[in-house]
Order: C-alpha cells, then structure tokens, then sequence
C-alpha cells in the first residue's frame, strides 16, 4: 500500500491563444511528487518540467517558480509527464493533493489539448488534504499550505513553489495528522480556540503565539 502526495506549479496561456483560454488558462510547467510507504516513510519521488506550448513562462513565474524557458526547452511535453506520472503512481491507494485545483488543471490541460488520456482512473484516487487538514483543524475556510505548515510547528523543508519540495511538506503533514498523539498536541490549542468547549477569554492569537506570526488567517 502506498500514498501518493502531488503538486503542480503552471504558468498563464498567453492572452493571444484565446480559443485555448477559454478551456484552460494555465499551463503546467512542473509536476512533483513523493510516495509514502505504511511506515509513513518516502519510498520514491517524482519529478518532471514540462515544456509549455502556448506562450513563454513570464518573469514573474519564473521569480516564483525558479523555472526558466530554458530550463523547459528541452523538457517533455504535458502528454508525456502526465502519462510517466500516472504509471509512477501504480497502485498508489490515494493521491493527495493540497487543494482541488490541481486536479482541475489537469482536467482543463487533457481537453484543452485534446488528449485521449483515462484521467477517470487518477481522478478516482483523488483527495484534496488540504480539505481534509483544515477541517480536521476546526477552519471551515481551507488553510494555505504554508499556512498549515506554520500551524503544525514545523519548518517548511526546501522552498515555496516548488511542485516536489510543496509535495514533501504536504506529505509531512499528513504524517502529523495520522499520529492521533502529536496531532493533538500540536494542533489542540488551535481547535479548542476555534470551537471552544466553553467560553475562553484568550484570543486565537494568543493560542497560537509565533505559529501564525505574518501570516493572515483565514476566517472561520
């Protein structure tokens, strides 16, 4: 049995491909990913760029992402990585993702392109953690990912935007969410300040002391 944690990072389709936008508006330049084994430890990862085909990848994606045109121009193409990362994922039991988006892209890409590609079979070992962790924290509106980690008391390893180091957190995450033991201790005080089991004079911030420092919380 294994899980499976993924990210995408894209850049925008260029405002002249505008049949194109109307389907899709972004474009994946990178896939990430890293699967856990029942021990919860990294058994393998992935990661691939991908060659974009409507437009360049703009200054500010690159700023973001670290990828530049020239580190795709020889990448593969979208239909070629996605396949790869299906075959990688094999008889992964769950593929998480942090957030519904990058399943959608995925979906908007395949027809966009007009690929004839199964998404159906990945699509159904699909789940959004970044679901799953927020509601588990007691939020009703969904945590960023740097938002989780911060809340989790730990260091986010590698760098933001980064498709295979934002994988390798989330999956860290789901490590804490499935020890019941550190998951109360380190996310308790936070539940109990959102939904407390009578009235409490502290505040969320108090709570929470530098876990949340320069970061905006989203409302309940």
């Amino acid at each position: 049995m294994a899980w499976v944690f993924m990210d995408l990072e894209m850049k925008p389709v260029d405002k002249q491909f505008r049949r194109q936008r109307d389907i899709c508006r972004q474009e994946v330049i990178e896939f990430g990913a890293v699967k856990l084994g029942e021990d919860m430890a990294e058994t393998d990862s992935f990661r691939a760029l991908v060659k974009p085909v409507y437009g360049e990848i703009p200054p500010r994606y690159a700023n973001l992402t670290g990828i530049t045109n020239d580190m795709v121009a020889d990448a593969a193409d979208f239909e070629t990585v996605l396949r790869a990362f299906d075959a990688w994922c094999g008889d992964a039991e769950t593929v998480y993702a942090w957030s519904g988006s990058d399943l959608d892209q995925l979906r908007g890409e395949v027809k966009m392109k007009s690929i004839d590609f199964p998404l159906d079979r990945l699509a159904g070992k699909w789940a959004d953690f970044q679901k799953i962790f927020t509601r588990a924290v007691g939020l009703k509106r969904e945590l960023s990912l740097e938002q989780a980690v911060n809340i989790a008391d730990i260091s986010f390893e590698g760098h933001q935007h980064d498709a295979l180091w934002d994988a390798r957190n989330t999956a860290e995450l789901f490590r804490i969410y499935r020890d019941e033991g550190r998951f109360n201790a380190v996310i308790g005080p936070l539940r109990e300040a959102v939904n407390p089991r009578k009235q409490i004079s502290f505040t969320l911030a108090d709570a929470l002391g530098d876990a949340l420092k320069g970061l905006k919380l989203p409302e309940e």
